[in-house]
């Protein structure tokens, strides 16, 4: 008897996966229909109509705004020359190039910006150009 009752229970638990198993098919089968619907439904849609796209739209012109009157030109003369601004330039150029590290670190720290020990002259030099510019 005890033979008959393992041989059922074994029915049984096979009945149970198999049961599981089309559970899971099904779902499957689901989502696959789902995605194919969805799919078809883009493929078999039709192309937008050129015939909108060419449809005239009712055209507004803007309304002519009062133009506000062009200003005067500025007919000033620059106190200072281009050449002299030039040459002022060039000087000041030729004076930091001309001092020594310490004092370049000097002027850097005097204006608050920063640098590093291991930075050589010349990384020193464009900082304190870039800053007097």
């Amino acid at each position: 008897m005890d033979f008959f009752y393992g041989i059922v229970a074994l029915l049984a638990f096979v009945v149970l996966i198999l049961t599981a198993l089309m559970a899971w098919m099904y779902v499957q089968q689901t989502r696959l229909m789902q995605a194919v619907s969805a799919l078809t439904a883009v493929i078999s849609a039709p192309p937008p109509s050129f015939l909108e796209a060419t449809k005239e739209y009712p055209h507004e012109e803007p309304e002519p705004e009062d133009k506000p009157e062009p200003a005067p030109e500025d007919d000033r003369v620059s106190v200072q020359d281009e050449d002299d601004k030039e040459k002022d330039e060039t000087v000041v150029e030729d004076d930091i190039s001309e001092m020594k590290i310490s004092q370049i670190r000097d002027q850097l720290r005097s204006k608050g910006i920063p640098f590093n020990k291991s930075d050589k002259k010349p990384v020193l030099l464009s900082l304190l150009k870039v800053a007097s510019a």
